[in-house]
């Protein structure tokens, strides 16, 4: 198994834009993946802080995999060459592993990752472009995530990128008690947690711009309100605050619409979390306004990272135990395959020794072991 990588470790938000695809389009592009000589199943992982293609193929469709990538998003290989990272083998497995359990988030110990990483392999699934490999590596990977949430302090007091969004709008100085958010793409997934998170503080109103309806009916309705999408441009002299998490190609807000409206001079804050970019950069250059973007959060979610570095010791832990669970299934899955191909001439005792042994012993010992089997005459296996 193969991973290329592009993340928020390699390349500032301007690069990762450039590799961020609907839904329509990652489907298409598993099916290109897979279209690749030597590739047998794909997958894509795409978040606002990266994006990923797992393979299984041999050396050579690592370069046949960067053309596609360049090509697909319209960049010259020479040009984003260097923002990629190859793992291959052993390594792509340990990193899907810490990808999945938030340790090379971003923000340590993030919540959303994980359901990201669900979406991702559950498309490509769907899609028919998963295998033994990818089904074994990355239903592994969820349940040691899931096995890190509840056994370590990782997320006990979880920070994401939605809580730091309502954190940022509640603790800035706007000079008065309540505060006006308008928040565009409320309906998608880092949307309504954002919601969710605003709504946990108090003295906070929220204006949801909707392109439809979609049944969303707001928790709280008395501190919510839902317009049209269309006349975002007209909250924008009641909005303090202006978050913008969708995955639109374009512009959900630009510095010449809101400037045709009559704005009052205040103070106003803009978060844009989206990638590739929803607010237009020009906004900060307006009077009295600051524009937070996803890779400011890098900075403010320094201190939660340090704190938690002593939880990451016990997660790599659990996810060294469940990886050698994992090498033993694809040991056993290499010489028997699902268990079925062992000789059913052969004692009970035999298939009941392999598959005691796939359970207890680590996969070094399990490896040593079927090697000593199939060295022994009287064992044909």
């Amino acid at each position: 198994m193969y991973c290329v990588s592009i993340s928020h470790k390699t390349a500032p938000a301007e690069i990762r834009e450039k590799f961020n695809y609907s839904k329509e389009e990652k489907i298409e592009l598993l099916r290109q993946m897979r279209s690749i000589f030597s590739v047998k199943e794909a997958l894509v992982l795409c978040t606002c802080n990266r994006t990923e293609f797992y393979f299984c193929g041999d050396k050579n469709s690592v370069l046949e995999m960067e053309k596609l990538v360049s090509r697909v998003s319209n960049v010259s290989l020479d040009d984003i060459k260097e923002f990629f990272r190859i793992y291959g083998d052993k390594k792509s497995i340990d990193h899907i592993f810490r990808v999945t359990c938030g340790i090379e988030s971003m923000i340590i110990g993030e919540d959303e990752i994980l359901g990201q990483v669900k979406n991702a392999y559950s498309l490509a699934h769907e899609a028919g472009t998963t295998g033994f490999i990818l089904n074994s590596v990355f239903q592994k990977a969820i349940a040691c995530s899931k096995k890190i949430k509840t056994d370590t302090p990782l997320s006990k007091t979880p920070v994401s990128t939605a809580t730091l969004t309502a954190r940022t709008v509640f603790y800035e100085d706007f000079s008065k008690k309540d505060k006006n958010v308008l928040l565009i793409g409320a309906t998608g997934e880092m949307g309504k947690a954002i919601l969710n998170n605003l709504l946990s503080k108090p003295n906070i109103y929220i204006i949801c711009p909707l392109r439809k309806k979609l049944g969303f009916v707001p928790k709280d309705e008395s501190r919510v309100k839902c317009v049209p999408y269309e006349e975002r441009y007209q909250y924008m002299d009641w909005a303090d605050a202006v978050v913008s998490a969708t995955s639109s190609p374009h512009y959900t807000v630009m510095r010449r619409e809101i400037e045709k409206r009559s704005i009052r001079d205040k103070k106003r804050l803009f978060i844009d979390i989206a990638v590739p970019r929803d607010i237009d950069e020009n906004v900060a250059e307006m009077k009295n306004t600051r524009l937070v973007t996803i890779d400011d959060f890098e900075i403010i979610a320094e201190e939660n990272n340090r704190l938690k570095l002593q939880a990451v010791d016990w997660a790599v832990e659990i996810c060294e135990k469940y990886q050698d669970e994992l090498n033993r299934d694809m040991i056993f899955h290499d010489e028997f395959g699902t268990g079925e191909n062992i000789d059913r001439e052969k004692t009970v005792s035999l298939a009941k020794l392999l598959f005691k042994a796939k359970k207890e012993m680590d996969s070094h010992g399990f490896s040593q072991l079927i090697k000593i089997m199939k060295e022994l005459d009287e064992v044909d296996i």
